[in-house]
């Protein structure tokens, strides 16, 4: 679970299940990302972000949190209090690189992508990435969009996680779904497979192969391996019929805040 320094670590605190990015030594102070997962947080909450925001934060915070209305697209905005709830523009990716706002997306098999940069100046990108956004390359199209507005020359010390979702194990589909054959012709060929008249995908794969692409090293990226459907007792599975509950990725800065400050981030 650890890289060079830097990697994830699955805990439980007061019941609630999270997935906690650790961050490389020079953004340990500046970043946080969390993964709440199944748990009281997100049960009691129903799905609600306002309930979540207030769970998170506390009533009446005051703490901009941006959270798009996913489409299975490939546009990314950027994490700014103008685009706060109550409002949802549509996106699925998003931009995190200013203090004082903090940014959401879920998931219930869909497979997260964070990425995260010191260069030129410290960001954090979350990425929404199910079939179709994978199939449509929405990494490749917001890590290009990332570099433009962030100035970053290259992808060579930014450092990226791939999952939870669901794995090739879980994920397939019926090969005369012409969506199904549009990914065929898409997502390269050892991304998936056919058996018996059905296409197994390898999402996290094929996004890592993006990222191969986009001369990320090797070395900078960490596969968290875990198949949303098959361990459905703690992650989110629309395939194993949750249609309301999600996992929420949870990214900012931590300007303002001390690791005592963000309760999910106390020692078990």
């Amino acid at each position: 679970m650890m890289g060079l320094g830097w990697g994830w670590e699955k805990v439980s605190l007061q019941g609630q299940g999270m997935i906690r990015y650790l961050m490389p030594p020079q953004l340990d102070d500046i970043l946080t990302v969390t993964l709440f997962l199944k748990g009281p947080l997100m049960g009691k909450t129903g799905g609600c972000l306002s309930g979540i925001s207030q769970r998170l934060f506390g009533r009446d915070n005051g703490i901009p949190l941006v959270a798009p209305s996913q489409v299975h697209g490939t546009r990314m905005i950027e994490a700014l209090p103008s685009r706060s709830l109550p409002a949802r523009p549509e996106g699925d990716a998003l931009l995190v690189r200013r203090p004082g706002v903090f940014g959401s997306l879920r998931f219930a098999d869909c497979i997260p992508v964070v990425g995260i940069s010191v260069r030129p100046r410290p960001w954090v990108l979350l990425v929404h990435s199910g079939f179709v956004g994978t199939s449509r390359g929405v990494t490749g199209e917001a890590l290009r969009e990332t570099m433009k507005v962030t100035g970053s020359a290259s992808l060579e010390e930014a450092h990226f996680w791939v999952g939870p979702g669901i794995g090739p194990c879980c994920y397939s589909r019926k090969l005369d779904d012409p969506m199904t054959r549009e990914g065929l012709k898409q997502l390269p060929g050892d991304s998936w497979r056919v058996e018996k008249g059905m296409a197994y995908f390898d999402l996290p794969s094929a996004i890592i192969t993006t990222l191969y692409d986009m001369n990320v090293p090797e070395g900078n990226i960490i596969r968290i391996d875990q198949c949303t459907s098959c361990s459905s007792s703690d992650y989110y599975s629309y395939r194993k019929g949750d249609r309301t509950g999600k996992s929420f990725l949870l990214a900012g800065f931590r300007e303002g805040f001390h690791k005592p400050d963000l309760w999910w981030e106390n020692k078990i």
